[in-house]
């Protein structure tokens, strides 16, 4: 959300989210162009490491795996995996 009220993600052609909208958001094809290839970089603020190494750098045991659609909506994908997150 912060991305997209700063201006660091916005509509494309192929992509044309609303940024007012909180349901169903950019797609993960937009998320991984415009904020996580360039956050990961290696002349990026990342210095060439993951996202998931950036967050945990010591890395995580993987306890769940969890697959999507590149094509669905970032904060649609987000309400489904936490409605489902096993309690």
């Amino acid at each position: 959300r912060k991305a997209i009220d700063g201006g660091s993600i916005e509509p494309t052609e192929r992509d044309n989210f609303d940024p007012a909208d909180d349901i169903i958001g950019p797609s993960v094809y937009t998320i991984n162009q415009q904020f996580l290839l360039p956050l990961t970089a290696v002349d990026g603020p990342g210095g060439g490491l993951s996202w998931a190494l950036m967050r945990h750098s010591q890395g995580l045991k993987c306890d769940l795996f969890v697959t999507h659609a590149w094509s669905e909506g970032i904060f649609e994908f987000i309400d489904k995996v936490l409605e489902t997150w096993p309690k």
